[in-house]
Formats: structure tokens, sequence, C-alpha cells
């Protein structure tokens, strides 16, 4: 049976357009953000997605620790066969990954999820 918190984290996780999106919370706690990271775990080993994108339009605050796990995600989302979009990042959070050299191979950056459906499509043309 589903509790409060495993009921929040699913609805947190939507299809759009043939993608997989989950909207991270403004509260980047640890916990909160392994629960959601389980449950995207969980969606892609059911059925193979091809994009994931990890909305961060909702999210105020970012350290490298926070940054690191999301690293981590893309990482695991790669390795079940889907590619992995960091999609509307806050622009103080983008220049603080940038000053402190955050480095994210698994994670392609994108302005909103139009531009991840975008550049999701063009990947799979090419």
């Amino acid at each position: 049976m589903l509790d409060a918190d495993d009921i929040e984290h699913a609805s947190r996780i939507s299809e759009l357009g043939g993608m997989l999106v989950a909207n991270l919370p403004p509260d980047m706690a640890p916990d909160r953000l392994e629960r959601l990271a389980q449950a995207v775990l969980q969606r892609l080993a059911s059925r193979p997605w091809r994009t994931v994108v990890l909305d961060c339009s909702a999210v105020l605050v970012m350290d490298s620790h926070d940054f690191a796990r999301l690293a981590d995600l893309g990482g695991m989302c790669q390795l079940l066969g889907a590619r992995a979009y960091l999609a509307a990042l806050n622009p103080g959070i983008a220049i603080h990954l940038a000053l402190t050299q955050s480095e994210a191979p698994a994670l392609r950056f994108c302005r909103d999820l139009d531009h991840a459906r975008s550049m999701a499509e063009a990947e799979a043309a090419s």
C-alpha cells in the first residue's frame, strides 16, 4: 500500500510527449531526492523510456552535493538505456555550477521541456 510520501513522489513523475518527466521539489533534501530518484528508476525499469527529463523549474537552491546526486541519477538512467536531461535550471544555480566546475557527463542541459524534447528528437534522428 502506498503511503502519503509515495503518492507525493509518484505524482511528481509524469509522461509528456513520450518523455518521462520528473519534477524536482523546491526542497532538495537528500531523503526527498533519494525517494524521487528511486521512483524514477522504478519507472525506467518497468518500461523502456528513451528520454528522462529532470525538471528543475521549482528548484530555488541547489548545492554541489545536490547536483552530484542528480548527476548520479543521470548516470543510472543512462545505464537503463535512457538519455537524461536537466531542464529549467535557475540562472543563479547555473552560474554556481559553472563557477564550481561541476561536471555531469550523463546529463544534457536544456532551457525547458520543449528544448529537451527537440534535443531528444534531434539525437534520436542522428
